[in-house]
């Protein structure tokens, strides 16, 4: 495989690249966060200046960036991939952001000959090599992205084409709200076992050994969390499921599908964020509930 291309070196990008060269792909990568860079670069990331400069030296460049503006920056933006980029190239945005900015993002980049796919990651960080796929994409284009896609998912069955570019978000952001409403009902019973003097360990414990129909890996997570008091080492932020669950809620009112429980988890998680937690991982939403209880 020739070098593949990484903007977005954090978190999840910073795994990805790893995967990659544990595999033997070569990767070059752009963060404009020093240390990200940094540490990408220790681990054996060949570091360039700007997303052109990735794009110049990659057949396929996979794109892990916060929100929808930063796709297109990354893309169109000045120093952009679309000017780095060959035709013949490949672009695959595997971040959480509007579908209508993806296929925006096609159109203005197929005159070119530049392939666009939307792929985001369903899993964990520490997921990699076993990350499942929803992918927006041609058939053609499907194709020419699988060998990259199965060094990070480890299997074909974690490979899904759904339809066309933005269709792959259009899913993730249907699972990002079912996270959100798992979250929403943990941190809420979380912080009622609390205020009523009942052990928060106990409430998951139990759960745990009754393998009750309750239980989930998003629930264990969500509770070992608040237990043990661990927010400042997020899996995933306040903020970003702020982002993702709104994005969905848009994505609702646009078909003519307002969400009731949707709206519901928007507001607690946005009481949270009014109460600074918003940086911290969304477990910590369950103090901000609390609150609400007390003289």
């Amino acid at each position: 495989m020739d070098t593949a291309g990484i903007v977005g070196l954090g978190v999840m990008g910073g795994r990805c690249a790893k995967k990659l060269l544990e595999a033997g792909v070569s990767v070059a990568g752009y963060d404009p966060s020093p240390a990200a860079a940094r540490r990408a670069e220790e681990a054996g990331v060949a570091v360039c200046g700007s997303p052109a400069d990735v794009a110049g030296r990659s057949s396929v460049v996979l794109l892990f960036v916060p929100g929808s503006a930063d796709t297109e920056q990354a893309i169109v933006g000045e120093g952009g991939l679309m000017a780095g980029a060959s035709a013949g190239g490949v672009i695959v945005n595997m971040s959480t952001v509007d579908p209508g900015v993806n296929v925006r993002m096609a159109e203005r980049l197929e005159p070119a000959g530049i392939a666009f796919a939307d792929a985001p990651v369903l899993g964990s960080p520490s997921g990699v090599g076993s990350w499942a796929f929803a992918v927006g994409a041609s058939e053609g284009t499907f194709a020419r992205i699988k060998d990259v896609l199965l060094i990070l998912s480890g299997s074909e069955e974690r490979l899904f084409h759904i339809g066309p570019v933005g269709y792959g978000n259009r899913l993730k952001l249907l699972n990002n709200m079912m996270l959100g409403a798992i979250n929403a009902c943990a941190v809420e019973i979380m912080a009622l076992a609390d205020h009523m003097g009942l052990s928060q360990k106990t409430l998951i414990d139990v759960a745990v050994a009754a393998n009750a129909r309750v239980l989930s890996n998003a629930y264990k997570e969500i509770g070992g969390r608040i237990v043990e008091g661990r927010y400042d080492e997020p899996t995933f932020t306040v903020d970003m499921l702020i982002k993702d669950n709104r994005l969905c809620l848009d994505m609702a009112n646009d078909y003519g599908a307002p969400l009731v429980v949707g709206a519901a988890v928007d507001y607690v998680h946005r009481m949270a964020a009014a109460q600074g937690y918003g940086p911290k991982d969304h477990a910590v939403a369950w103090k901000a509930v609390a609150r609400n209880w007390k003289a």
